[in-house]
């Protein structure tokens, strides 16, 4: 029985004005029924940065009862004392890179830029 994928894994990069963000702080959460998961990295020198899939084992009923999930995503990056909004998302199954169809998370996220609907998903950040 695989596990439940909460929020995928992501890889990136942080620009600000086309040069790669060294440290920046990248927040990652999750909220689903009475749950609540975060992690957290910072880019390195090359404004790169990556977080493992957020996972949950399946309970007993999981394959018994129909259900469809609803999970709140955000990705906030924390730089220069600003915040920007960089992935907002509503998560509705559990299935590995569920979030885009079948294709990994990755992104480049602009901190220059005004956060955007980009599709399905709101951010500063493009799928790449």
């Amino acid at each position: 029985m695989a596990n439940k994928v909460i929020f995928s894994a992501i890889s990136g990069q942080v620009l600000l004005q086309g040069q790669p963000v060294a440290g920046a702080r990248i927040e990652r959460s999750a909220r689903w029924d009475d749950e609540q998961a975060t992690d957290d990295t910072a880019s390195g020198t090359d404004g790169r940065f990556s977080l493992p899939a957020i996972t949950r084992k399946r309970g007993l009923l999981d394959g018994i009862l129909a259900s469809e999930p609803f999970i709140e995503q955000e990705i906030l990056i924390q730089h220069g004392g600003k915040t920007a909004k960089a992935w907002v998302f509503r998560k509705r199954n559990y299935r590995d890179n569920g979030e885009l169809d079948g294709r990994p998370i990755r992104m480049t996220c602009r901190l220059d830029s005004e956060p955007q609907s980009r599709g399905k998903v709101f951010g500063v950040c493009e799928l790449d």
